[in-house]
């Protein structure tokens, strides 16, 4: 059940979302676009203000009552800080409160999990240190790829990473001095659409997201808010069995939908189609999607079958879940063109009352949306 504080926490992102896209904005453009009503909207106008989340700037002219006083994003109040844990590579970025990645680098993944994450936090405190000394930091939003226990912001597992019983939380939070928020990798990058989606679906209800990467997850959103499941969170569909004789996943199962459809199937079934079984040619998802667009026929049949594998497990999810938008996000959509015809006809002839039920699927609003997810999950923890 969603209680007052989540419908306050809902309306405050819509809200925030609004304000960051068309500021300056009025109090009344908001009740208009959002149908929030103007107590509503007042009441978390004025705690943000008061938070210095945003502030009220000039009077606009006047269409007969009060002039309307215009919002704006207090972008430099503070910063926070987004790291995205990926199984190849780490991404961490700076960010005003408008959302705007000022500053962004890479490292590799690699070595023990608590040697690695003293070690990125080393880094990044480098980096604070060198180019942001005098700037406050409101926290740290984490998006790791398992599942978490968000409560104390822990790995329980991750197949992909090899992590067991991570304290990331603590590791950071230690080392960064900040307050730091854990997520899974799949579920910030559907938050990453509630922050940098388009405006004209702030208002659907139900949001699916499918985060095509080294591995397979899924985020889901309703009512404007994560769904997040039991203790240790929404573990995603990916680990769902589309081929029960199909080969063995990361979790120890055969044929889960990560097999059939994650950047990790896509490249080995490139290699299949290339005899290349030992992996003699080094080859990743940018370079399949390339060689694509310039007409190579392994590469386009590679997708092509990640494609129909997507469009199943989509399908087989829309009827219990009935989203208004589903969203693929990963290096995958730079093939959205080649991709999308295949998934939205496999989701057609497999839907039930496709004429009435209509789903929008398109790819995600940015790139590594995991990273981006990550921004508002620490705003949102401190707003």
């Amino acid at each position: 059940m969603v209680d007052i504080h989540d419908i306050r926490n809902i309306n405050q992102t819509v809200l925030l979302h609004l304000i960051r896209e068309r500021q300056p904005i009025s109090r009344a453009e908001i009740a208009k676009m959002t149908g929030l009503r103007p107590g509503t909207i007042s009441s978390i106008v004025n705690r943000l203000i008061r938070k210095g989340v945003i502030y009220e700037g000039a009077e606009g002219p006047s269409s007969g009552g009060r002039k309307p006083t215009y919002l704006y994003i207090n972008a430099e109040n503070a910063y926070v800080l987004a790291i995205d844990i990926g199984v190849r590579d780490t991404v961490y970025a700076v960010s005003d409160f408008n959302g705007r990645i000022l500053k962004q680098k890479a490292i590799v993944t690699q070595g023990k999990p608590q040697k690695f994450l003293s070690y990125l936090a080393l880094e990044i405190e480098k980096t604070l240190k060198s180019d942001y000394g005098r700037v406050k930091f409101a926290a740290a939003g984490v998006s790791v790829p398992g599942l978490i226990k968000r409560d104390v912001g822990e790995v329980t597992v991750s197949p992909n990473l090899e992590w067991n019983n991570t304290p990331v939380k603590n590791i950071l939070e230690e080392k960064l001095k900040m307050p730091v928020f854990v997520e899974n990798d799949a579920n910030a990058a559907a938050f990453s659409e509630l922050w940098y989606g388009p405006l004209d679906e702030i208002k659907v209800k139900t949001l699916l997201y499918i985060l095509v990467v080294d591995g397979l997850g899924t985020g889901l959103i309703i009512n404007g808010e994560l769904h997040v499941g039991s203790q240790i969170g929404l573990g995603g569909f990916g680990h769902m069995c589309l081929e029960p004789n199909g080969e063995i996943c990361s979790c120890g199962r055969k044929g889960c939908w990560e097999t059939l459809a994650s950047e990790s199937a896509t490249i080995a079934r490139y290699h299949r189609l290339m005899n290349n079984r030992n992996g003699s040619i080094t080859t990743s998802m940018t370079d399949i999607i390339a060689l694509a667009n310039r007409g190579d026929e392994k590469a386009t049949a590679a997708l092509r079958t990640t494609a129909e594998y997507l469009g199943e497990g989509i399908a087989s999810l829309a009827h219990g879940l009935s989203p208004e938008i589903v969203v693929v996000g990963g290096e995958i959509s730079g093939a959205w063109n080649l991709i999308a015809p295949i998934i939205r006809d496999k989701v057609k002839s497999r839907y039930l009352i496709p004429s009435i039920a209509k789903i929008d699927i398109r790819p995600a609003s940015v790139q590594r949306p995991s990273l981006f997810g990550a921004i508002p999950i620490a705003l949102q923890n401190f707003f």
